[in-house]
């Protein structure tokens, strides 16, 4: 059983496309959109034209999607459960890393998915995702000396 019809979606696609290409622009237009003789393409050229294509093809696509006669299935049911069962605990991940920061945060999220998704046993659903955070710390912190997002448990560990 479909949710939603293929040719919705490609309808809606061509529409986004296009308003990111009136987007592309509307914003080049505020630049210089020339050619200079003495430097050669002004900050606008290229936007532009990279707008003006995406546009065009937007209402290709869009006349193409309207001329099909297909009504085939974009995403079944068990398709689109698939799908959030990955896709909603990212959005988790992400909207708490500001509260956990990020190792933590990460840490939960990698023993959620190997003990879920994995169907790995306790012991192994906890180490892997720990080994992976401490190389993640080394790599990031000591290695590259790029300090990420640190919450209240790191904070309260001195990390």
């Amino acid at each position: 059983m479909s949710l939603i019809d293929r040719r919705t979606m490609e309808l809606a696609t061509a529409a986004a496309i296009g308003v990111f290409g009136g987007l592309v622009v509307a914003g080049s237009l505020q630049l210089q959109i020339g050619w200079s003789p003495e430097t050669g393409p002004q900050s606008g050229y290229m936007p532009l034209r990279l707008g003006i294509m995406l546009c065009i093809v937007s209402v290709l696509l869009f006349l193409g999607t309207l001329r099909s006669a297909g009504q085939a299935s974009f995403v079944s049911r068990q398709q689109l459960k698939l799908t959030l069962a990955i896709f909603i605990p990212t959005v988790l991940l992400v909207a708490s890393m500001p509260f956990l920061g990020c190792y933590a945060g990460s840490l939960l999220y990698l023993v959620y998915m190997l003990k879920v998704h994995g169907h790995a046993s306790w012991p192994r659903s906890l180490l892997i995702p720990a080994i992976v955070v401490v190389v993640f710390y080394l790599v990031f912190e000591l290695w590259f000396q790029v300090e990420l997002v640190k919450g209240p448990i790191e904070s309260f560990l001195g990390i």
